[in-house]
């Protein structure tokens, strides 16, 4: 039916297009017989009278077509007919085409890519209705950065005092690994713990049963329930559509699934797939969180989300913040010390607002990266295009002699290229959803649910066609502009050989440029590379090497704390007695792993100075012979006992920033101090370590303690094995070994130190980030050897001619290599100079991003000038060779 109404459709065009033109045909003949009426009133011929007019008034073909031009059908006429030239003109030249669309789909491909990762990192808004009303808060206490942790009692007070701008307001406990258990299998789940109206401000809808009522949960940890993501429901569960109202476990507490959240929604972060959610009054029964977490004002662990009213934006509820905050502030002075109190619009991140301008602002140097290679994609594309507009200069100037106008040149110009972005746009979707594919099937080799869901939706598809019309119009601009101002006439009258000195300087410039940013990029690229190279090679404080990980969560397995505390007692003894192995312990954490552990401090004889932060620490529970196993030194004291439990002492180990911070110039063992969840037990340092990355391998080492686990008991734990031969060897022994002693333990986690270090907060973002700097050097270098050879060849093509008659003279072979090279030698100086300079300025912009490494590191400005230069050379070599093997007799007769 479809293709019977294409064919009646196209049959009434054409017999619209027949009248029209029937039409057109007996005015204009009704306009002749009437002017040679006149004529003949003066006494001629009819004969002479049709003749005098049809002199007097032109061609009637011409006449017909300059009244058909006014119409929008002939444009459209002209503009198929157009494209129908230009793909015939493509088709001629296969070589020009394959080689210009590659290079397009390459530089488009890769904008593509990048743009998807964007994207998904800080476009795309959150999977929920009217994500525009949504907004972060976060708070600015005096001299510090911006913080989105509040207590509950603070996130009761706002939601209370800002309803004139907010419909309503949720919280949730940042996301936390819990174990799950149900029909005796256990398994890690992440879970958010939110309050019960977080699915109503978010306006969600069940894919299964019902979400949290206004009294599940409560704030006392009665009515425990669940609602699982939809992937977890899938993935895990089986997608069974009974599962609402089945019973399950979190950490040993006995839970009721009450519904499925709906598909697509894997919480308010872009990278972290939530699992499932619980009433935040849950906190206090599976997370062992403090009994008056609910109602302690300096326990500030709740993000809040609110939802604005209809027509509000962000902007208009700053100044009811502002005074809320306020308020806040001289009510609990203490406790809250605020500068701000601001909304942020919701996004995939949802993060602190300073780690989202950091990742905004390294989003927006991969872009400029990105798009400095589809600059040089259409500075090559450029050049191809002006070397083919001089080839064609005849056949411009013969359509000319046949009345083409300038701007119809132009335009035909014009099409032809916006045809070659097209395909190039074409081929650069293929690429980058081939770049995206790879990115998805990353495997991050963790526990957490870590997703990074770079698809080509709306946004992408829209910036690809829209770099395609840029890259069109920017590549053909140029060669369009030629053919609209020169006058192509006296090219009929001349030999093939004019001059072309002023295209040459045309081409030469686009190349240097192309040199220049090639340059910029194989500098960046060395810069990353570099700093790769230096935070893996930096002194971690630690040994990675022949150290296995294994994560374990008694508390998944049903086990109280007095049960779980004697099997770690079991799995210690046992793992210490394996084959190889030179120490084993436990460890609540380990570095650059999943959780950090951080406590305000009370500490004995220190005053915090006037406008400072209160003493802050990371903490770690650990067995004895940590130490040991992760070979960092003692300094001073001693490690902990097998006697050091909770009826004794409770003792801490510190690293020496701690010791040198909150101790100067004193001996710190013996010393006291109290922690913010227990205020109660003080805590007397019994040693001092060497300082050790913990949380991130950059910048300066932060206060850090460890205490007994047996004196702070925390799961999940990891058991470290310190093995003589290579760590991978032992983990089949490891978990065998486990499950030994509980078979229904779950074990997850399983990978060397050196593994555990490919982590978001260790290698990985400067993994990601020396891979695409790499990659994006790779592709400047290679269009810039194009673009250089491409000039070059060109050049010695132009001079094959003038070569000929130098060698019949008796000219040198190598004087002619000298002549040739000479070229390309003052292009690729002219463009490492340029662009050394401008990597100066560009890597600037990157100094946050780099670690051990200077934005101006000689050495990587001197490598990169060198590899761009040889590259180039030998793009210069290869036509210059061709040239000085030419026949003197073929060369004479060139045209």
């Amino acid at each position: 039916m479809s293709l019977l109404r294409s064919l009646l459709h196209g049959l009434r065009s054409l017999v619209r297009k027949e009248q029209v033109s029937r039409e057109l045909d007996e005015e204009l003949n009704g306009f002749l017989e009437m002017a040679a009426e006149e004529e003949m009133k003066q006494g001629m011929s009819r004969k002479d009278a049709l003749r005098a007019v049809r002199l007097e008034r032109g061609s009637l073909e011409v006449s017909k077509e300059v009244v058909r031009s006014g119409g929008w059908e002939f444009f459209v006429e002209t503009c198929w007919h157009d494209l129908l030239f230009g793909l015939r003109m493509l088709r001629r030249s296969p070589g020009f085409t394959t080689v210009a669309i590659l290079t397009l789909a390459l530089g488009i491909g890769a904008n593509a890519a990048i743009f998807s990762m964007v994207n998904a990192l800080v476009l795309r808004p959150l999977p929920v209705h009217a994500p525009n009303e949504v907004a972060s808060l976060a708070s600015q206490p005096h001299g510090l950065g911006w913080s989105n942790g509040f207590s509950y009692p603070d996130f009761e007070d706002i939601r209370d005092q800002a309803t004139s701008v907010f419909r309503d307001m949720t919280g949730m406990q940042p996301s936390h690994m819990d174990g799950f258990s149900m029909n005796g299998q256990s398994q890690p789940i992440w879970m958010s713990y939110v309050t019960t109206n977080f699915f109503q401000v978010m306006d969600l809808q069940p894919a299964l049963g019902t979400f949290f009522g206004p009294s599940d949960g409560g704030i006392d940890g009665s009515e425990p329930v669940l609602v699982l993501s939809y992937s977890f429901w899938k993935n895990h569960m089986g997608g069974d559509p009974n599962i609402v109202g089945r019973s399950a476990s979190i950490n040993g507490r006995p839970v009721t699934i009450i519904g499925v959240a709906p598909e697509g929604f894997r919480g308010i972060y872009s990278i972290l797939d939530t699992q499932g959610y619980l009433p935040v009054g849950m906190a206090t029964a599976t997370l062992d969180s403090p009994k008056d977490f609910l109602t302690n004002r300096s326990l500030e662990n709740i993000e809040i989300l609110g939802r604005l009213k209809p027509g509000m934006n962000v902007g208009q509820a700053q100044p009811v913040l502002a005074v809320v905050g306020r308020q806040l502030s001289e009510q609990y002075p203490e406790i809250h010390k605020w500068d701000w109190l601001q909304a942020f619009p919701g996004g995939p991140l949802n993060a602190n607002p300073q780690d989202t301008a950091v990742i905004e602002s390294m989003a927006a140097f991969f872009l400029l990266l990105v798009g400095l290679v589809l600059v040089l994609a259409c500075m090559n594309v450029a050049n191809l295009l002006l070397v083919r507009a001089a080839a064609r200069q005849p056949e411009m100037a013969v359509r000319a002699a046949f009345g083409a106008g300038r701007g119809r040149l132009a335009r035909q110009l014009l099409t032809e290229s916006l045809l070659l972005a097209a395909l190039g746009c074409v081929g650069g979707i293929v690429v980058g959803v081939a770049a995206s594919r790879s990115v998805n099937s990353i495997n991050f080799a963790s526990a957490i649910p870590l997703v990074f869901d770079v698809t080509f939706d709306w946004r992408v598809l829209a910036y690809a066609v829209g770099a395609a019309l840029l890259t069109g119009v920017l590549v053909g601009m140029t060669p369009a502009v030629r053919a609209a101002r020169r006058d192509l006439n006296p090219l009929l009258h001349e030999s093939s050989r004019t001059s072309t000195g002023g295209r040459q300087r045309a081409r030469s410039v686009l190349v240097v440029a192309e040199l220049s940013g090639s340059l910029m990029l194989l500098i960046i690229a060395g810069l990353f590379v570099r700093s790769l190279r230096s935070v893996e090679r930096s002194d971690l404080g630690f040994d990675p090497d022949h150290v296995l990980n294994l994560t374990i969560s008694p508390t998944d397995a049903g086990y109280e704390e007095a049960q779980a505390s004697q099997f770690l007692k079991q799995v210690l003894q046992r793992a210490r007695a394996l084959p190889a192995v030179e120490s084993a312990s436990l460890a609540a954490t380990i570095p650059m792993g999943h959780y950090n552990y951080g406590e305000e401090l009370k500490i004995e004889g220190y005053e915090t100075p006037p406008g400072q932060q209160r003493p802050l620490a990371g903490y770690n529970a650990v067995s004895r012979e940590y130490f040991r196993t992760m070979r960092i030194p003692l300094i001073r004291g001693r490690d902990f006992f097998d006697s050091d439990d909770r009826t004794s002492q409770y003792v801490a180990v510190v690293n020496e920033e701690m010791a040198r911070r909150y101790w100067p110039n004193q001996d710190p063992i013996g010393r006291h101090f109290t922690t913010g969840k227990d205020s109660t037990h003080p805590i007397q340092v019994i040693g001092v370590v060497k300082n050790s990355r913990t949380q991130h391998l950059t910048g300066s080492f932060r206060p850090h303690f460890y205490r007994p686990l047996t004196q702070s008991y925390l799961t999940p734990v990891t058991l470290q094995l310190r093995t003589a031969l290579p760590a991978a060897t032992a983990v089949h022994q490891a978990v065998d070994l486990i499950h030994s002693l509980a078979p229904a333990m779950p074990v997850f986690d399983v990978q060397t130190m050196t593994q555990a270090l490919d982590t978001l907060n260790g290698l990985l973002l400067y993994q990601v980030g020396a891979a695409l700097t790499a990659s994006l050097g790779t592709l400047g270098l290679l269009l810039g050897l194009v673009g250089v050879y491409g000039v070059v060849s060109y050049a010695a093509a132009q001079r094959t001619h003038e070569i000929g008659i130098r060698m019949a003279l008796g000219a040198a072979r190598s004087s002619v290599l000298k002549m040739i090279l000479r070229k390309g030698l003052i292009v690729t100086a002219a463009g490492v100079l340029v662009g050394a300079l401008l990597a100066g300025a560009i890597g600037r912009l990157a100094r946050d991003l780099l670690a051990g490494v200077s934005p101006m590191d000689p050495l990587t400005y001197v490598c990169a000038s060198g590899l761009l230069a040889a590259v180039s050379l030998l793009a210069c070599y290869i036509p210059a060779r061709r040239a000085m093997r030419v026949d003197p007799m073929v060369a004479l007769r060139y045209e």
